[in-house]
């Protein structure tokens, strides 16, 4: 099975977690910042090469002060850097710093889209399961450090003219402030963002992830 890992972000705490995600048959894509101390887990993260196919790392000059916003362009800018992203019966976006030696997850999507259909119909009727987000639900926003997708799904997001995506997400992060105040959780901006593009969140139950360190 072929297979995309993407990560972004600043690479603080890189985990060798991300390791048996990695085979001959993933590639990986990184984006990541310059500079505050970021250019030593750069170099870790290089050490992963041999594991994986093919390795394709961007880093560039910060260009957000809004942690959020910021994020989202380098989750977007690592999901472009996949000229052929059709290719891969699978993709994963993975946050580099999950604080936990291994990951539990067993990718199972055609299960959870199935149970979802099953128990929510018709809400998934117009739906195929390629249409779908898979991660972890809490109450309803997903959490964003890890999901798994199909190259339909992300480019859907993802494959968008940058000022079209800028835009919206922008747009999404006004409304959530002025409604939850600048604070508010990230994963709501994740949330909202595939709700408006009608992008069902399906819960996988085989994905395991660690708590936020903010709440430990």
């Amino acid at each position: 099975m072929s297979k995309a890992v993407f990560i972004s972000g600043y690479l603080y705490n890189l985990s060798d977690n991300i390791i048996p995600f990695l085979n001959k048959n993933t590639d990986l894509f990184v984006h990541t910042w310059q500079g505050n101390d970021n250019d030593r887990w750069i170099k870790k993260l290089e050490r992963y090469k041999k594991y994986c196919g093919d390795f394709t790392l961007m880093t560039e000059k910060p260009k957000f002060e809004r942690k959020r916003i910021s994020y989202l362009y380098s989750t977007y800018a690592a999901i472009k850097m996949a000229k052929d992203i059709d290719k891969y019966n699978i993709c994963i976006k993975f946050k580099p710093n999950l604080d936990a030696e291994e990951i539990e997850y067993s990718p199972d999507p055609f299960f959870h889209f199935k149970k979802a259909k099953l128990q929510s119909r018709p809400l998934l009727n117009d739906y195929k399961m390629d249409d779908c987000i898979y991660g972890t639900v809490h109450y309803k926003s997903i959490d964003e450090r890890m999901f798994t997708a199909y190259p339909k799904t992300l480019k859907k997001i993802f494959h968008k003219p940058f000022n079209k995506f800028f835009e919206e997400i922008t747009n999404i992060d006004k409304k959530l402030s002025e409604m939850m105040g600048e604070n508010y959780e990230g994963s709501l901006l994740w949330t909202e963002l595939f709700e408006k593009n009608n992008i069902p969140i399906i819960q996988d139950i085989n994905l395991k992830l660690p708590n936020n360190r903010q709440w430990l």
